[in-house]
């Protein structure tokens, strides 16, 4: 798959069940495609996302079903995405569930990029579908909706089963519009230039019962080690890792991190801005993201996060953490923390 973007197997066991839900035996198709459903079944298993994208709309087409999304969406479990489907359902809250889930957007695609933003009253999570990218590296119409569709699941398994976006924006075109809005619970902009979920801020900030912050964190320790081991596009997840183990005596500069996965500087700020990133986007990114899921369990001081994050003091870390979020540490925290 040198060069070709991947998602995870998963997607691909979630639609054989669908099919199979639909009285259809997945196989022929499979058979047709060079995939093997053994291959595919190996939890954390990768496959091209072209040949997904081709999956996808061909079973659309064999089911005669525009409604086919819906039944895939149904099919997510835990293990779907690895371990990141367990740190997500021991999440403190949704935000929190969110946060990971751009933390770690790799595991489900390794070009699409998962966004997440917030004004006073609204959460804004978006896919990045990667338009300027080749065909072969896109995510396609169908595999798109599918993903927002099981994030609403994710949520509805975690929280209530009545849980609904305020809104959906989404690249598919409007067949079985009210078919679509009455499963979701909320309006649908079809055919649209992006790909969203707009969600009550107030509402992803509650406290799940569930939430297990033990599981959690040796979910998120086996997911950074599954990225790491991933052959295809895994730069982004090396330095990453590489940035994760030294936070604690300071961030590392990017001369140390190039010469520990035997790159030049040059070479290595290549690498990833051909991942759409840079070194020092990277590096806020962990920041935020790890600060984020310490404020969430509640389980630590700033001062001990500031530590963590490789910041000399508190006010530092508030400076930083401001400029993120637009609140300083202690109010996110008395916001999205609820015993």
């Amino acid at each position: 798959m040198d060069g070709q973007g991947d998602v995870i197997g998963g997607w691909l066991v979630a639609l054989s069940k669908a099919l199979q839900w639909k009285g259809i035996e997945p196989l022929e198709l499979l058979s047709k495609s060079d995939i093997n459903m053994n291959e595919i079944t190996h939890v954390g298993s990768r496959v091209p996302i072209s040949l997904c994208n081709k999956l996808f709309e061909q079973s659309v087409v064999l089911t005669d079903d525009p409604l086919l999304p819906i039944k895939i969406s149904q099919c997510i479990v835990a293990t779907t995405f690895h371990a990141l489907g367990y740190a997500l359902q021991a999440s403190s809250s949704l935000q929190d569930a969110f946060t990971r889930l751009v933390h770690y957007d790799r595991v489900l695609s390794s070009t699409c990029r998962i966004n997440l933003s917030e004004d006073e009253t609204y959460c804004y999570l978006a896919l990045n579908l990667n338009e300027t990218a080749s065909d072969i590296n896109r995510i396609g119409a169908q595999l798109e909706l599918t993903m927002l569709l099981s994030i609403i699941k994710i949520c509805r398994d975690l929280s209530n089963p009545g849980f609904a976006p305020i809104k959906i924006y989404t690249t598919v075109d409007s067949r079985c519009r009210e078919q679509f809005e009455a499963h979701t619970g909320c309006s649908i902009e079809f055919s649209s230039s992006k790909s969203m979920l707009v969600m009550d801020r107030e509402l992803l900030s509650k406290r799940l019962p569930n939430s297990a912050p033990d599981l959690m964190l040796l979910s998120d320790r086996a997911a950074d080690d599954y990225l790491a081991g991933l052959t295809s596009n895994n730069v982004v997840s090396k330095v990453r890792s590489e940035v994760v183990s030294r936070m604690a005596t300071g961030i590392p500069n990017i001369d140390l991190v190039a010469e520990k996965l035997n790159f030049s500087q040059r070479s290595l700020q290549r690498k990833l801005n051909d991942s759409g990133t840079s070194y020092k986007d990277l590096v806020e990114n962990i920041r935020q993201t790890i600060a984020e899921q310490h404020l969430n369990q509640n389980l630590l001081s700033l001062g001990e996060i500031s530590y963590l994050l490789g910041f000399s003091n508190v006010a530092n870390f508030s400076r930083a953490f401001k400029r993120w979020k637009g609140i300083t540490p202690g109010a996110y925290r008395g916001e999205h923390y609820h015993s």
